[in-house]
Protein backbone atom coordinates (compact mmCIF):
# COMPACT_ATOMS: atom_id res chain seq x y z
CA UNK A 1 0.00 0.00 0.00
CA UNK A 2 1.67 3.57 -0.99
CA UNK A 3 0.06 6.77 -0.62
CA UNK A 4 -0.23 8.82 -3.56
CA UNK A 5 0.45 12.64 -4.07
CA UNK A 6 -3.47 13.06 -3.68
CA UNK A 7 -3.49 11.49 -0.48
CA UNK A 8 -5.24 8.57 0.40
CA UNK A 9 -8.56 7.05 0.17
CA UNK A 10 -9.64 10.22 -1.28
CA UNK A 11 -8.23 12.81 1.50
CA UNK A 12 -5.55 14.74 1.64
CA UNK A 13 -3.45 12.87 4.62
CA UNK A 14 -0.19 11.44 3.07
CA UNK A 15 1.01 8.67 4.96
CA UNK A 16 3.47 6.02 3.79
CA UNK A 17 3.03 2.44 3.73
CA UNK A 18 4.65 2.04 6.32
CA UNK A 19 2.06 4.12 8.81
CA UNK A 20 -0.67 3.19 6.70
CA UNK A 21 -0.28 -0.33 7.37
CA UNK A 22 0.29 -0.12 11.06
CA UNK A 23 -2.92 2.36 11.22
CA UNK A 24 -4.99 -0.34 9.71
CA UNK A 25 -3.56 -2.96 11.75
CA UNK A 26 -4.33 -1.50 15.01
CA UNK A 27 -7.64 0.91 14.21
CA UNK A 28 -8.76 -0.21 10.70
CA UNK A 29 -10.43 -0.25 8.38
CA UNK A 30 -7.94 2.35 7.02
CA UNK A 31 -10.35 4.33 5.11
CA UNK A 32 -13.28 4.86 7.33
CA UNK A 33 -10.13 6.20 9.73
CA UNK A 34 -8.97 8.38 7.61
CA UNK A 35 -11.95 9.99 6.41
CA UNK A 36 -12.94 10.71 9.85
CA UNK A 37 -9.57 12.65 11.02
CA UNK A 38 -10.73 15.20 8.08
CA UNK A 39 -13.94 15.77 9.97
CA UNK A 40 -14.25 17.27 13.64
CA UNK A 41 -15.52 15.62 16.83
CA UNK A 42 -19.18 15.95 16.99
CA UNK A 43 -18.82 17.78 20.65
CA UNK A 44 -17.25 20.72 21.72
CA UNK A 45 -16.26 20.07 25.44
CA UNK A 46 -15.03 22.35 28.20
CA UNK A 47 -14.35 21.43 31.48
CA UNK A 48 -15.64 23.31 34.32
CA UNK A 49 -13.47 24.09 37.32
CA UNK A 50 -15.50 22.97 40.53
CA UNK A 51 -12.48 24.90 42.42
CA UNK A 52 -14.27 28.10 41.66
CA UNK A 53 -17.65 27.18 40.63
CA UNK A 54 -20.22 24.00 40.50
CA UNK A 55 -21.25 22.53 37.64
CA UNK A 56 -24.85 23.85 37.84
CA UNK A 57 -23.69 27.23 38.20
CA UNK A 58 -22.15 27.15 35.18
CA UNK A 59 -24.58 25.63 33.07
CA UNK A 60 -26.67 28.53 33.86
CA UNK A 61 -24.32 31.24 33.15
CA UNK A 62 -23.88 29.79 29.92
CA UNK A 63 -27.58 29.00 29.61
CA UNK A 64 -28.45 32.63 30.56
CA UNK A 65 -25.95 33.86 27.84
CA UNK A 66 -27.28 32.00 25.34
CA UNK A 67 -25.28 28.26 25.16
CA UNK A 68 -27.18 24.97 25.58
CA UNK A 69 -24.21 22.95 26.83
CA UNK A 70 -25.26 19.74 28.49
CA UNK A 71 -23.36 17.16 30.93
CA UNK A 72 -21.27 14.20 29.97
CA UNK A 73 -22.29 10.68 30.68
CA UNK A 74 -19.50 9.58 31.93
CA UNK A 75 -17.49 13.07 33.50
CA UNK A 76 -19.94 15.12 36.03
CA UNK A 77 -17.47 18.46 35.78
CA UNK A 78 -16.98 17.96 31.27
CA UNK A 79 -19.81 19.82 29.76
CA UNK A 80 -20.34 19.42 25.84
CA UNK A 81 -21.66 21.43 22.78
CA UNK A 82 -23.20 20.10 19.44
CA UNK A 83 -20.51 21.24 16.72
CA UNK A 84 -22.93 21.85 13.43
CA UNK A 85 -21.39 21.39 10.22
CA UNK A 86 -20.46 20.77 7.67
CA UNK A 87 -22.10 24.23 6.38
CA UNK A 88 -22.11 25.65 3.12
CA UNK A 89 -21.32 29.18 2.48
CA UNK A 90 -20.44 30.63 -0.98
CA UNK A 91 -16.99 31.80 -0.57
CA UNK A 92 -15.60 34.60 -2.25
CA UNK A 93 -13.38 37.74 -1.87
CA UNK A 94 -9.60 37.92 -1.84
CA UNK A 95 -7.12 35.07 -0.77
CA UNK A 96 -5.67 34.98 2.49
CA UNK A 97 -3.53 31.67 2.99
CA UNK A 98 -3.23 30.78 6.60
CA UNK A 99 -0.57 27.95 7.84
CA UNK A 100 -1.94 24.51 8.65
CA UNK A 101 -2.67 24.39 12.45
CA UNK A 102 -4.32 28.18 11.93
CA UNK A 103 -6.49 26.57 8.86
CA UNK A 104 -7.52 23.56 11.05
CA UNK A 105 -8.14 26.09 13.43
CA UNK A 106 -10.66 28.33 11.10
CA UNK A 107 -12.29 25.05 10.10
CA UNK A 108 -13.91 25.17 13.10
CA UNK A 109 -15.06 29.06 13.32
CA UNK A 110 -11.74 29.94 14.75
CA UNK A 111 -10.97 33.78 14.14
CA UNK A 112 -7.64 34.03 12.04
CA UNK A 113 -4.65 35.83 13.82
CA UNK A 114 -2.07 37.38 12.16
CA UNK A 115 0.86 34.94 13.59
CA UNK A 116 -0.99 32.79 11.33
CA UNK A 117 -0.88 34.44 8.30
CA UNK A 118 1.30 33.06 5.49
CA UNK A 119 0.37 35.67 2.86
CA UNK A 120 -2.64 38.29 2.21
CA UNK A 121 -1.66 40.04 -1.17
CA UNK A 122 -3.94 43.24 -1.59
CA UNK A 123 -5.96 42.44 1.55
CA UNK A 124 -7.24 46.05 3.09
CA UNK A 125 -9.62 45.96 6.54
CA UNK A 126 -13.15 45.49 5.82
CA UNK A 127 -11.93 43.58 2.65
CA UNK A 128 -14.72 40.26 1.88
CA UNK A 129 -12.18 37.16 2.24
CA UNK A 130 -11.62 33.51 1.85
CA UNK A 131 -8.94 32.04 3.80
CA UNK A 132 -7.18 29.08 2.41
CA UNK A 133 -4.36 26.88 3.99
CA UNK A 134 -0.98 26.25 2.15
CA UNK A 135 -2.54 24.24 0.19
CA UNK A 136 -4.95 25.85 -1.20
CA UNK A 137 -7.89 23.88 0.39
CA UNK A 138 -10.62 26.15 1.40
CA UNK A 139 -11.19 26.57 5.02
CA UNK A 140 -13.64 29.46 6.15
CA UNK A 141 -14.63 33.50 4.96
CA UNK A 142 -14.53 36.36 6.59
CA UNK A 143 -13.77 39.87 7.20
CA UNK A 144 -10.27 41.18 7.30
CA UNK A 145 -9.09 43.42 10.19
CA UNK A 146 -5.89 44.52 8.94
CA UNK A 147 -3.86 45.31 5.79
CA UNK A 148 -1.65 43.26 4.44
CA UNK A 149 0.97 45.45 5.33
CA UNK A 150 -0.28 45.68 9.16
CA UNK A 151 -0.32 41.68 9.68
CA UNK A 152 3.49 41.46 8.03
CA UNK A 153 4.95 44.12 10.24
CA UNK A 154 3.27 43.64 13.58
CA UNK A 155 2.86 39.84 12.96
CA UNK A 156 0.41 40.02 16.15
CA UNK A 157 -3.95 40.76 17.00
CA UNK A 158 -6.78 39.50 14.59
CA UNK A 159 -6.00 39.59 10.86
CA UNK A 160 -9.56 38.36 9.80
CA UNK A 161 -13.02 37.88 11.64
CA UNK A 162 -14.25 34.41 10.52
CA UNK A 163 -18.10 35.03 9.70
CA UNK A 164 -18.30 31.97 7.42
CA UNK A 165 -16.54 28.76 9.05
CA UNK A 166 -16.95 25.43 7.47
CA UNK A 167 -17.88 24.05 11.10
CA UNK A 168 -19.43 25.67 13.84
CA UNK A 169 -19.34 25.45 17.09
CA UNK A 170 -19.10 28.50 20.40
CA UNK A 171 -15.26 29.59 20.46
CA UNK A 172 -14.25 28.40 24.11
CA UNK A 173 -12.50 31.82 24.73
CA UNK A 174 -16.24 33.94 23.80
CA UNK A 175 -17.56 31.88 26.79
CA UNK A 176 -18.34 33.41 30.38
CA UNK A 177 -16.08 32.89 32.68
CA UNK A 178 -13.11 31.78 30.73
CA UNK A 179 -11.20 34.91 31.83
CA UNK A 180 -12.36 34.42 35.64
CA UNK A 181 -10.77 30.58 35.47
CA UNK A 182 -14.39 29.31 35.71
CA UNK A 183 -13.87 26.45 32.35
CA UNK A 184 -10.67 24.83 30.80
CA UNK A 185 -11.34 23.89 27.27
CA UNK A 186 -10.22 20.43 26.91
CA UNK A 187 -11.01 17.14 24.74
CA UNK A 188 -13.17 14.44 26.64
CA UNK A 189 -10.57 11.73 25.69
CA UNK A 190 -8.33 14.33 27.57
CA UNK A 191 -9.63 14.52 30.61
CA UNK A 192 -9.98 10.91 30.53
CA UNK A 193 -6.61 10.86 31.92
CA UNK A 194 -7.08 12.64 35.17
CA UNK A 195 -10.59 10.70 35.77
CA UNK A 196 -9.09 6.72 34.81
CA UNK A 197 -6.29 7.63 37.15
CA UNK A 198 -8.34 8.45 39.73
CA UNK A 199 -5.71 10.34 42.30
CA UNK A 200 -6.01 10.90 45.87
CA UNK A 201 -5.27 13.64 48.55
CA UNK A 202 -2.21 12.70 50.04
CA UNK A 203 -0.33 11.72 46.55
CA UNK A 204 2.67 13.23 44.99
CA UNK A 205 2.09 12.73 41.50
CA UNK A 206 4.39 14.03 38.88
CA UNK A 207 3.15 15.96 35.77
CA UNK A 208 5.97 14.85 32.74
CA UNK A 209 4.85 16.87 30.27
CA UNK A 210 2.56 19.44 32.06
CA UNK A 211 2.10 22.35 29.76
CA UNK A 212 -0.01 23.99 28.71
CA UNK A 213 -1.91 22.19 31.92
CA UNK A 214 -4.99 20.87 30.90
CA UNK A 215 -4.17 17.56 32.60
CA UNK A 216 -2.34 18.68 35.84
CA UNK A 217 -5.15 21.41 36.75
CA UNK A 218 -7.65 18.41 36.34
CA UNK A 219 -5.59 16.21 38.64
CA UNK A 220 -5.75 19.60 41.13
CA UNK A 221 -8.72 19.88 40.88
CA UNK A 222 -9.87 16.14 41.81
CA UNK A 223 -7.25 15.94 44.57
CA UNK A 224 -7.43 19.56 46.17
CA UNK A 225 -3.95 21.31 48.04
CA UNK A 226 -3.74 17.78 49.88
CA UNK A 227 -1.58 16.36 47.12
CA UNK A 228 1.45 17.30 46.34
CA UNK A 229 1.85 18.03 42.36
CA UNK A 230 5.08 18.57 40.48
CA UNK A 231 4.28 19.94 36.84
CA UNK A 232 7.23 19.96 34.59
CA UNK A 233 7.94 21.05 30.80
CA UNK A 234 10.54 22.95 28.75
CA UNK A 235 11.30 26.58 29.96
CA UNK A 236 9.83 27.73 27.19
CA UNK A 237 6.17 26.50 27.91
CA UNK A 238 6.43 27.17 31.65
CA UNK A 239 4.96 30.55 31.36
CA UNK A 240 2.15 29.43 29.49
CA UNK A 241 1.75 26.76 32.02
CA UNK A 242 2.27 28.96 35.23
CA UNK A 243 -0.65 31.33 33.16
CA UNK A 244 -2.97 28.55 33.08
CA UNK A 245 -2.89 27.56 36.56
CA UNK A 246 -2.91 30.89 37.89
CA UNK A 247 -6.02 31.79 36.50
CA UNK A 248 -7.53 28.35 37.14
CA UNK A 249 -6.91 29.37 41.03
CA UNK A 250 -4.59 26.35 41.61
CA UNK A 251 -1.63 27.53 43.37
CA UNK A 252 -0.28 24.52 45.18
CA UNK A 253 1.05 23.37 41.78
CA UNK A 254 5.06 23.31 41.90
CA UNK A 255 5.87 24.50 38.06
CA UNK A 256 9.53 22.93 37.44
CA UNK A 257 11.13 24.12 34.17
CA UNK A 258 13.61 21.77 32.99
CA UNK A 259 14.02 18.19 30.39
CA UNK A 260 12.06 15.84 32.55
CA UNK A 261 13.35 12.84 30.86
CA UNK A 262 16.56 14.10 33.28
CA UNK A 263 14.13 14.77 36.07
CA UNK A 264 15.49 12.35 39.19
CA UNK A 265 19.19 14.66 38.31
CA UNK A 266 17.22 17.38 38.16
CA UNK A 267 15.44 17.48 41.13
CA UNK A 268 17.00 14.15 43.16
CA UNK A 269 14.44 14.42 46.02
CA UNK A 270 11.40 12.60 43.95
CA UNK A 271 13.42 9.05 43.11
CA UNK A 272 11.58 6.02 43.94
CA UNK A 273 9.08 8.44 46.13
CA UNK A 274 6.10 9.19 43.40
CA UNK A 275 2.36 7.96 43.69
CA UNK A 276 1.56 8.45 39.83
CA UNK A 277 2.94 10.09 37.05
CA UNK A 278 1.63 11.19 34.00
CA UNK A 279 2.95 11.29 30.43
CA UNK A 280 1.31 12.42 27.65
CA UNK A 281 5.07 12.91 25.69
CA UNK A 282 5.27 14.74 21.79
CA UNK A 283 3.48 12.18 19.08
CA UNK A 284 2.97 11.94 15.66
CA UNK A 285 -0.32 14.16 16.53
CA UNK A 286 -2.91 11.60 14.12
CA UNK A 287 -5.98 11.83 16.45
CA UNK A 288 -6.29 15.50 16.55
CA UNK A 289 -9.10 16.56 13.98
CA UNK A 290 -10.03 18.27 11.91
CA UNK A 291 -7.21 17.33 9.59
CA UNK A 292 -6.91 19.68 6.54
CA UNK A 293 -4.20 18.01 5.20
CA UNK A 294 -1.05 15.85 6.91
CA UNK A 295 1.79 13.88 5.52
CA UNK A 296 3.88 11.93 7.79
CA UNK A 297 5.80 8.63 7.55
CA UNK A 298 6.37 5.37 9.75
CA UNK A 299 10.01 6.87 10.22
CA UNK A 300 8.35 9.66 11.76
CA UNK A 301 6.60 7.45 14.42
CA UNK A 302 9.59 4.96 15.09
CA UNK A 303 11.74 8.81 15.69
CA UNK A 304 8.73 10.01 18.79
CA UNK A 305 8.65 6.35 19.56
CA UNK A 306 12.36 7.04 21.19
CA UNK A 307 11.74 9.99 22.31
CA UNK A 308 8.83 8.88 23.97
CA UNK A 309 10.75 5.79 25.74
CA UNK A 310 12.73 8.46 27.57
CA UNK A 311 9.99 9.75 29.58
CA UNK A 312 8.78 6.20 30.36
CA UNK A 313 12.48 4.75 32.00
CA UNK A 314 12.66 8.19 33.30
CA UNK A 315 9.19 7.91 35.63
CA UNK A 316 9.96 4.01 36.05
CA UNK A 317 12.70 5.79 38.61
CA UNK A 318 10.51 8.50 39.96
CA UNK A 319 7.46 5.69 40.97
CA UNK A 320 7.44 3.93 44.56
CA UNK A 321 6.41 0.06 43.95
CA UNK A 322 3.10 0.03 43.89
CA UNK A 323 2.92 3.67 41.50
CA UNK A 324 1.14 4.78 38.91
CA UNK A 325 2.42 5.37 35.35
CA UNK A 326 -0.25 7.21 33.57
CA UNK A 327 1.01 7.27 29.49
CA UNK A 328 -1.56 8.68 26.89
CA UNK A 329 -1.16 10.34 23.37
CA UNK A 330 -2.84 11.83 20.72
CA UNK A 331 -2.03 9.67 18.00
CA UNK A 332 -3.14 6.43 17.20
CA UNK A 333 -0.05 4.21 16.07
CA UNK A 334 0.89 1.21 18.03
CA UNK A 335 4.24 1.96 17.57
CA UNK A 336 3.88 5.23 20.12
CA UNK A 337 1.23 3.48 22.32
CA UNK A 338 0.94 -0.13 22.85
CA UNK A 339 4.39 -1.22 21.95
CA UNK A 340 5.89 1.60 24.26
CA UNK A 341 3.37 0.30 27.04
CA UNK A 342 4.35 -3.71 26.39
CA UNK A 343 8.09 -2.79 26.60
CA UNK A 344 7.51 -1.00 29.95
CA UNK A 345 6.44 -4.11 30.86
CA UNK A 346 8.66 -6.62 29.66
CA UNK A 347 11.66 -4.11 30.32
CA UNK A 348 11.21 -1.79 33.88
CA UNK A 349 8.86 -3.68 35.59
CA UNK A 350 5.94 -2.74 35.63
CA UNK A 351 2.34 -4.77 35.96
CA UNK A 352 -0.82 -3.77 33.60
CA UNK A 353 -3.68 -2.49 35.54
CA UNK A 354 -6.89 -3.59 33.53
CA UNK A 355 -9.66 -1.24 33.00
CA UNK A 356 -11.49 -2.77 35.63
CA UNK A 357 -9.02 -1.27 38.02
CA UNK A 358 -9.59 1.95 36.88
CA UNK A 359 -11.52 5.07 38.12
CA UNK A 360 -13.24 4.93 35.70
CA UNK A 361 -14.24 2.73 32.64
CA UNK A 362 -14.10 5.64 28.94
CA UNK A 363 -17.53 4.21 27.29
CA UNK A 364 -16.39 6.50 24.54
CA UNK A 365 -13.11 4.34 24.00
CA UNK A 366 -12.40 0.89 23.07
CA UNK A 367 -10.10 -1.50 25.05
CA UNK A 368 -7.68 -3.44 23.61
CA UNK A 369 -6.19 -5.27 26.06
CA UNK A 370 -3.30 -2.91 26.57
CA UNK A 371 -5.15 0.08 26.63
CA UNK A 372 -8.47 2.37 25.40
CA UNK A 373 -8.23 3.91 21.64
CA UNK A 374 -10.68 6.36 21.45
CA UNK A 375 -10.98 6.17 17.71
CA UNK A 376 -12.88 8.99 15.32
CA UNK A 377 -14.40 6.34 13.03
CA UNK A 378 -16.13 4.66 16.14
CA UNK A 379 -17.01 7.47 18.17
CA UNK A 380 -17.05 11.35 17.20
CA UNK A 381 -14.24 12.11 19.41
CA UNK A 382 -10.32 12.87 19.30
CA UNK A 383 -8.36 10.42 18.08
CA UNK A 384 -6.60 8.99 21.84
CA UNK A 385 -4.97 6.41 23.86
CA UNK A 386 -4.40 5.61 27.32
CA UNK A 387 -2.77 3.03 29.04
CA UNK A 388 -2.47 2.78 33.58
CA UNK A 389 0.95 0.88 34.68
CA UNK A 390 1.90 -0.20 37.68
CA UNK A 391 5.23 -0.56 38.73
CA UNK A 392 5.70 -3.54 40.52
CA UNK A 393 9.68 -3.42 41.61
CA UNK A 394 11.97 -0.72 43.23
Amino acid sequence: MTASLKGLCGTKLRYDAGLSEDLEASSGPLCSLLKSLTRPPRRLYIRVNTIKISVEEMLTILEESGYEFKVDEDIPEALWHPVEGPLEWELKGKKVVSDKIAAESVLMGSDLYAPGVIDADSVEPGDEVVIVAPDGTPVGGGIAVMSHTEIINRRRGLAVRVTKPLWRAPRTGDLPGRKEGLFYGQSIASMHVARVLDPKPGWTIVDMTAAPGGKVSHVAQLTGPKARIVAVDRPSKTGKLKENLERLGITWVEVVAGDSRRLTRLYPGLEGRVDAVIIDPPCTNLGVIPKVFDNKSMADAVKLARYQWGFIAEAAKLLKPGGILSYSTCTLTSVENEAQAIRALEELGFRLLHVSEWGVKPRKARWNGIGVRFEPHKAPVTGFFITLLEKTRS
